[in-house]
């Protein structure tokens, strides 16, 4: 912790990210952070990957201010479907994913060189 009594939580931290259609919705994307458990949802992989970034870039703030654990593993489950991916080399289609506007979400949130998504 800082003197401050608040914790420092370091700006280097990697976050792997499983992109996937909703279980309960197939017309929505799940954008799924496997070191926090959190995630966001959207009708696009871009919506869904940005609200995502919103909510690591939150929790950051709050573990910062409150001293909170910042690590909650996601379900097996999931750390699986990221794996499937990762293994097989999957990528959603070009056609499903605005790129351009994933590229401005890595500047947004200083992610630049970074392999920070698998998608499956």
């Amino acid at each position: 912790m800082a003197k401050s009594g608040k914790q420092v939580i370091s700006k280097s931290m990697s976050f792997r990210i499983c992109v996937y259609p909703s279980q309960y919705d197939k017309s929505y994307f799940t954008a799924h952070c496997l070191e926090l458990d959190i995630f966001g949802q959207d009708k696009t992989v871009e919506g869904a990957v940005g609200e995502l970034l919103q909510l690591i870039e939150n929790q950051i703030e709050v573990c910062e201010e409150t001293g909170a654990q910042l690590q909650f593993f996601a379900p097996p489950n999931v750390w699986q479907k990221y794996e499937r991916a990762k293994k097989a080399k999957q990528k959603l289609p070009d056609d499903e994913v605005n790129r351009d506007y994933l590229a401005a979400l890595r500047r947004r949130f200083g992610l630049i060189g970074k392999k920070w998504a698998n998608f499956f």
